[in-house]
């Protein structure tokens, strides 16, 4: 027998297996706006996810054990490729994978992104699910953190206040960003993370938040967070930086005393003393929570 009649039935069935492995991979790579990983937070606190949510088509994707922070039970069926999720009014909803129309206690329901199977764990619409069972979802797109808030949640407003440091910048990073102009766009490529948050020593109401790129100067009011300056970061000297909106504010130079950062997987803390001496901190995390920490005496 030939080369040519040996090789030329593999290659028929290569041929007809490539349509399964494209679309495998479309589902394994989602594609994203986005380079870095979207935190979430669930009345008022930062939650671990087993997978990093993700934009796609302009909807955040978020994994489906996520719910079970919102206080929703879920069930994957294999078989039949359906989550089942249900409130504790026991409203149903169901979805199957790759499907647009759901169902909600056996009605359907037109979902504006449908849940599917990326590397293993299965992702549905933040924003669809969220809102069907009565939950208020808002993006912050300044650090890319989607919120998640029941309709019964009360935020303490005084948090931000409290004598407990820790606790009160906790707070602060843990309310939405609201603003008045167009945002900044980064148009960093690097799939590593960067971000810094920067607090005047003993403050929690105002800080800087960094992505490397853009620098947000953020003012807390009665349990509200704004964005009062927004402006690119200049790495080199002279160079003018772009005001994306806002004022610069007199109070700037205050804002450096007290950073905490996160670079290529390393947590970093850094506290000026009365002196001017630079204290640094390491310490190794897994979220945000992680960011906030005790500042040395």
């Amino acid at each position: 027998m030939s080369i040519l009649k040996r090789i030329l039935p593999v290659c028929l069935i290569i041929l007809l297996l490539l349509p399964n492995i494209s679309s495998t991979a479309a589902a394994a790579s989602p594609t994203r706006s986005t380079t870095r990983a979207i935190h979430v937070n669930i009345n008022g606190a930062f939650i671990s996810t087993d997978s990093n949510p993700f934009i796609q088509s302009g909807r955040i994707m978020i994994p489906i054990r996520t719910l079970a922070s919102l206080g929703l039970e879920y069930s994957w069926d294999a078989i039949e490729h359906t989550v089942t999720i249900t409130n504790a009014s026991h409203d149903i909803f169901q979805m199957t994978q790759g499907q647009p129309i759901a169902y909600k206690n056996g009605q359907p329901v037109q979902m504006d992104s449908e849940a599917n199977n990326y590397n293993g764990r299965i992702m549905v619409p933040a924003k669809f699910v969220s809102e069907a069972f009565g939950y208020k979802v808002y993006y912050d797109k300044i650090r890319e953190i989607v919120f998640i808030q029941s309709g019964n949640f009360t935020r303490d407003a005084q948090a931000v206040y409290s004598a407990d440091l820790k606790q009160a910048r906790l707070a602060a990073i843990s309310l939405p960003i609201l603003y008045s102009f167009q945002p900044g766009t980064s148009t960093q490529s690097d799939p590593s993370q960067y971000y810094t948050y920067s607090f005047a020593s003993g403050d929690a109401t105002r800080y800087t938040y960094s992505n490397g790129e853009i620098r947000t100067v953020v003012e807390i009011t009665e349990g509200t967070a704004t964005a009062v300056w927004q402006v690119s970061e200049a790495d080199i000297p002279g160079y003018p930086a772009t005001t994306f909106g806002g004022m610069k504010p007199e109070y700037i130079s205050d804002l450096f005393k007290d950073s905490f950062s996160y670079n290529n997987g390393v947590y970093s803390s850094y506290h000026t003393l009365s002196d001017g001496t630079v204290q640094k901190l390491k310490y190794s995390g897994l979220n945000y929570v992680d960011i906030v920490r005790a500042i040395p005496e």
